[in-house]
């Protein structure tokens, strides 16, 4: 029969960057009007448009293309008051800055004491960078102190006055200084709250057609694709893009296979049964090259290290062994008190992490040597996975509590009550977001770093038994999981819609895992004792 829970439990324009001005005016350049003009280019409006394309001819080192349509469309990017506030500031003219600045249209909302302090924290940290500490403290006490604004931010820039140089002070604020592209960083953010009419953002039209990728890509049902996408057409993969074909059957294990996972390097594949074995196999082949034997209970889970010379195998025999992979022994054995129900690997691969059932070491960080790094408590663990960017551990529990901590010290960052109880967690690649499966029939999509249910995907069978999900395809496009009705699952992230069930195997679905160097397949073990390769062909 398959693992229960309780089967666990009880066990360019110019130099500066930015395009010249061609010409001057207001009713046909760059004013508030410019928004409700012309609307009229496919439902756009045509000035907008035009102002755009003059931008990017600019942008893209075509200045005399970018004149020619400027003339011939009487539009000009930009005033003749915004030309003079790019170059106040980009010149240093700081008190005509803000002059100027009072005159041209702002955002909805914005506070004018916020520029004055952006403005006036450049003019103090130049000043500082020139070493005339007298004229700084002058600024700071006599400028930027008046405007009580920031106290948190004032203090900061009081405590750069004991700066012992000018590359002191530039590391300090993390600031690239006059020589570098501070003044460009600052007209950046002064730009976020002048209005968009009067001073166009920076590669604007290079941004919407960004969006305009993008949004075809989210849209595209069985994307996973990795080359560029065009402007020419509009982007539909083709479901042959997807794998949904079963290429090989593995039939070596003798009872129900319960986890399945490629090697980093995308060339072998483990299998962990309840008969027992694990099974190492040639992905080029899917022939077995490797058997081991030496658990004498159902083996639960494994994780390879990070140079896939060593497995971790757990075991329902409440131990778990390290694995040479190439000599095919056992390093190392470590009991527990439980059943052992998850692992995974530090990175520097001389140390890894358990989950058990053991409320005294749910959770425990070893060496390869087997002695105890760390250690937590009071609590049982399901399954735990490490984000690959080594920063956080995340467990769901016996409690249907999810804990996530921090690996730099050890500590819990979040608890999150869940109502039902999970039987699996993974971490999609970029390190933000973890899939749980639910035994409400549900797979959760849940961001760790804000602490939030994303998506719930739903339509697959999952009631007392273990069931694994993954994310896989190009950039982690897709949601996989197991079913208890002999069923694959697959939704697409973005939405969470259900564009794939699977049929093939004869009994529940435990496990399934993608390849990490091959986005054009993924296995999938079964209670039908069997393991099957997915691929985009036969």
């Amino acid at each position: 029969m398959p693992m229960r829970l309780e089967h666990v439990v009880q066990e360019n324009g110019n130099s500066n960057g930015h395009p010249p001005i061609l010409k001057n005016g207001t009713a046909n350049g760059a004013s508030s009007s410019d928004t409700v003009c012309n609307a009229d280019y496919f439902g756009s409006s045509k000035l907008e448009a035009t102002r755009l394309i003059i931008q990017a001819l600019h942008e893209m080192g075509y200045p005399t293309a970018a004149a020619a349509l400027e003339a011939e469309s009487m539009c000009s990017i930009e005033s003749q008051d915004v030309a003079a506030f790019r170059t106040s500031v980009l010149n240093g003219r700081w008190a005509e800055s803000e002059r100027l600045l009072t005159e041209l249209e702002l955002k909805a909302g914005t506070d004018v004491v916020t520029l004055k302090f952006l403005i006036r924290q450049q003019k103090f940290l130049e000043l500082l960078e020139q070493r005339d500490l007298v004229s700084a403290l002058g600024v700071l006490r006599g400028e930027l102190s008046v405007l009580d604004y920031d106290t948190r931010q004032l203090h900061c820039l009081s405590s750069l006055m004991m700066c012992a140089s000018a590359e002191d002070l530039r590391a300090q604020a993390g600031w690239s200084g006059v020589e570098g592209d501070s003044r460009n960083e600052l007209l950046r953010e002064l730009q976020k709250y002048i209005s968009p009419a009067v001073m166009i953002p920076e590669h604007r039209l290079a941004t919407l057609l960004e969006q305009a990728r993008d949004y075809q890509v989210l849209k595209c049902t069985y994307h996973n694709f990795d080359g560029p996408v065009s402007l020419y057409t509009d982007h539909v993969c083709d479901r042959n893009q997807f794998p949904s074909i079963t290429s090989h059957v593995l039939s070596d294990h003798t009872g129900e296979v319960w986890f399945v996972a490629f090697s980093n390097d995308g060339t072998k594949l483990a299998s962990a049964s309840k008969d027992l074995s694990v099974i190492i196999w040639d992905v080029a082949t899917f022939k077995s090259i490797r058997v081991f034997h030496g658990h004498t209970d159902a083996v639960t889970s494994l994780a390879w290290s990070p140079d896939d010379t060593t497995l971790i195998t757990c075991g329902l025999d409440h131990t778990v062994k390290l694995w040479d992979v190439q000599e095919c022994v056992c390093l190392l054995t470590v009991p527990f008190g439980q059943p052992v129900t998850s692992c995974a690997w530090m990175p520097s691969g001389d140390e890894f992490l358990t989950g058990c059932l053991d409320i005294e070491k749910p959770i425990t960080l070893w060496s390869i040597h087997g002695t105890t790094i760390h250690q937590w408590t009071d609590f049982r663990v399901y399954d735990l996975a490490l984000t690959p960017d080594s920063k956080k551990i995340v467990a769901v529990c016996q409690d249907d509590k999810i804990r996530i901590y921090n690996c730099s010290d050890y500590k819990l960052t979040a608890e999150i009550q869940l109502q039902a109880k999970m039987t699996s967690v993974s971490i999609s690649k970029d390190s933000k977001y973890a899939l749980v499966n639910i035994s409400a029939k549900e797979v959760h999509l849940w961001d760790i770093d804000k602490i939030q249910l994303v998506r719930k995907c739903v339509g697959q069978q999952q009631s007392e038994f273990i069931i694994r999900s993954c994310f896989g395809g190009m950039a982690d496009n897709f949601i996989v999981s197991g079913s208890e009705d002999a069923s694959i699952y697959v939704w697409k992230k973005e939405d969470a819609s259900l564009i794939e069930v699977l049929s093939g195997h004869t009994k529940g679905v435990n496990s399934v895992a993608w390849n990490p160097k091959n986005k054009y397949m993924f296995a999938s073990a079964s209670d039908d004792n069997t393991i099957r390769i997915w691929t985009n062909s036969a």
